[in-house]
């Protein structure tokens, strides 16, 4: 079980925790406790089975990004993340929630916040804990 109170953080490493997640032999839960923003969203919906806190949130959005090199490195980075990155976490998402392709064009470039009773309809969540479960099932 993956207790998860999150701001977000860097990519590649959230990645890194995604991919092991995913190919853990043994089941990963992930609970929301509080936040799951930006990289935590997406550590989050690795989890095998997913739950929230009732008055935990979310957010999915674009990411940030910040830059130093030359000019041209620059341009570089900022092709590589609008284009395999973006089009890698476009997919990912998803693959492993209930939001279509329209609904992600839309709400990815702006802070898409939400709670947990939307994110159920959405396929974030399964259980909110104390609704759909006991707390009992995650301690």
């Amino acid at each position: 079980i993956l207790y998860i109170n999150s701001p977000g953080g860097n990519v590649s490493d959230g990645y890194g925790l995604i991919d092991a997640i995913l190919t853990s032999k043994t089941p990963v839960y992930t609970v929301n406790q509080a936040m799951c923003a930006s990289m935590g969203f997406l550590i989050y919906i690795a989890g095998q089975k997913r739950y929230c806190m009732p008055h935990a949130e979310f957010l999915m959005h674009d990411g940030s990004s910040f830059g130093w090199d030359s000019t041209a490195k620059l341009k570089d980075r900022i092709d590589f993340e609008t284009g395999q990155l973006e089009q890698m976490t476009k997919h990912y998402i998803i693959s492993h929630t209930k939001i279509d392709e329209a609904t992600y064009d839309i709400k990815y470039r702006v802070e898409w916040y939400f709670l947990p009773k939307e994110a159920k309809e959405i396929g974030v969540i399964d259980y909110i804990v104390g609704e759909d479960c006991d707390i009992d099932e995650i301690i």
